[in-house]
């Protein structure tokens, strides 16, 4: 079982309808006021997840309830976000594959965050991919391989989760890298904007590396 998380930032809403259009098995979360999203798509969540503190609406959380979907309030007190609330309640229903469309935009506190979240629950064992536009962004651990015609768009980029992380190999691609460290502190860009060149890229590496896979 899959998940479809919907969250409160920028969407492109004909990806994100296409997107479930091609996966209508996977079970569809909103976070909070990203429901006015899906209203205007026409699809009906499973669960909604929040605090609705964005989502003032009584009436419409009453609607949902009566199409039987799930509503799962908390606090406005809490220590995590919404987008983590429901990520972890996909996660705690046993889901291991998620996607997260919306996790970006004008809030970078709350992007940061969503991209910090990867690497909490891939250690867990739950593969989370954030979508937009632009970008496909997830978290790899130790080895990979890509195929160019799988890549989301042109570019693709590395940077450490860990502050540091050795790098044994990055094969395939037009920079390629051997035997050197990632590191946060001295070379904060030198992994950014590659491209692969082969077939496929090959990495292997120590600890967790983000991903992003970007287009212009």
């Amino acid at each position: 079982m899959n998940a479809i998380i919907v969250t409160g930032g920028d969407i492109d809403l004909s990806l994100l309808e296409n997107y479930i259009a091609e996966n209508k098995e996977d079970v569809i979360i909103s976070v909070d006021a990203a429901i006015t999203k899906l209203e205007k798509i026409n699809v009906t969540p499973h669960i909604m997840v929040g605090d609705f503190d964005t989502l003032s609406d009584e009436e419409r959380l009453k609607k949902y309830e009566n199409l039987n979907v799930e509503i799962v309030k908390h606090d406005p007190i809490k220590d995590f976000s919404d987008s983590e609330l429901a990520v972890d309640r996909a996660v705690k229903d046993g889901i291991r594959n998620i996607v997260v469309f919306g996790a970006l935009g004008k809030r970078f506190d709350h992007a940061f965050a969503n991209i910090l979240i990867l690497q909490k629950y891939k250690k867990l064992g739950a593969d989370i991919t954030i979508y937009d536009r632009y970008n496909k962004i997830y978290v790899i651990s130790n080895h990979f391989k890509l195929e160019r015609e799988k890549l989301w768009g042109k570019y693709i980029s590395f940077f450490s989760l860990e502050g540091k992380n050795f790098m044994d190999k990055l094969e395939g691609v037009k920079y390629p890298i051997k035997n050197r460290i990632i590191d946060n502190i001295a070379t904060p860009s030198l992994y950014i904007s590659n491209e692969i060149k082969d077939d496929k890229l090959e990495a292997a590496f120590s600890g967790d590396l983000l991903v992003v896979e970007s287009r212009d």
